[in-house]
């Protein structure tokens, strides 16, 4: 993996973690972790991919082009609160993409270290039940950073 790319990831701000959830100035310095989950880098990442572990991949971005094998939800990005109507919907699709199984796999992402909307999706999921989120706080632009193709998204 280039240096740049572990760089990129690890990069800390110096801001606190919170678990609460943000409604404003997405595009900002992030914290390095996300409380409730486990944040993987490109390589991590890749290799899962590549063995075929069993994960669900959300790009909460909503561009044009995502990871390989990603479903588009940007609505799980969203600011509020766990108790708002967006909370139960995430919950109900979140069922839905994993089978019912809280223990599946989760990774959410967005552009990179600077976006704040993977955090947000990341703190939805964990209030939602699962026990099993991973937040790729790299991003689109580690992704690209590091080589690998994106594809076109699909709804």
């Amino acid at each position: 993996m280039p240096d740049q790319v572990t760089q990129l990831e690890l990069q800390d701000f110096g801001i606190p973690p919170t678990s609460s959830l943000r409604s404003g100035q997405f595009h900002s310095a992030t914290p390095t972790l996300v409380p409730g989950a486990q944040v993987v880098t490109t390589k991590a990442l890749a290799d899962a991919m590549n063995s075929g572990t069993r994960m669900v991949l959300i790009d909460v971005l909503g561009e044009d082009y995502s990871l390989p094998g990603a479903v588009v939800a940007p609505a799980l990005a969203q600011g509020g609160n766990f108790q708002d109507r967006l909370q139960q919907q995430a919950t109900q699709w979140l069922s839905q993409v994993t089978g019912g199984d809280p223990a599946t796999p989760i990774v959410v992402y967005c552009s990179d270290p600077m976006c704040w909307l993977s955090y947000n999706a990341a703190l939805r999921t964990i209030a939602a039940g699962y026990g099993n989120v991973y937040w790729y706080r790299g991003g689109l632009h580690a992704w690209q950073m590091a080589g690998f193709n994106l594809q076109p998204s699909s709804f």
